[in-house]
């Protein structure tokens, strides 16, 4: 076999694969978390309701990130919790809960910088700063869930 002929048919089974979905199968996107549906997924970027407890998760992680990493981390745990989370559900739901929760997470932590940099006008992310002003933080909820 040629490596024209090697291309021409990884080509026909991409086109295959893809075509499944008419065929009535579920489309999975290889290009995603695995297990993330295409199906139905319209526009995916909407606040869904999300399992209250791990949205709290979410907003304790942005805190935490914040209170010992001054506002940065490398991202891998809020990532574990929501590929855990959103595996847990059906498929088509998995996009926009992804979504929702990388949102909630996002808006806290923007939240968490604004208060801080209200005590601490000289402070940038991964900047160092008295952590004890933390104390006075209330979490907010800007996006409903």
């Amino acid at each position: 076999m040629t490596i024209t002929q090697i291309v021409q048919n990884q080509q026909h089974q991409r086109i295959s694969e893809i075509s499944q979905k008419t065929q009535g199968k579920a489309h999975v996107n290889p290009y995603s978390t695995p297990g993330m549906s295409l199906n139905n997924a319209g526009d995916y970027r909407k606040i869904v309701p999300v399992d209250n407890d791990v949205a709290q998760q979410v907003r304790q992680m942005a805190f935490d990130h914040m209170k010992n990493g001054y506002g940065v981390s490398d991202g891998e745990d809020i990532s574990q919790v929501i590929r855990d989370y959103t595996m847990s559900l059906a498929p088509e739901q998995r996009l926009s809960a992804s979504w929702t929760l990388n949102e909630l997470f996002h808006s806290e932590a923007a939240r968490l910088g604004e208060y801080v940099h209200q005590q601490d006008p000289d402070w940038d992310w991964g900047k160092p700063f008295d952590t004890s002003i933390l104390d006075g933080y209330q979490q907010g909820v800007d996006i409903l869930i």
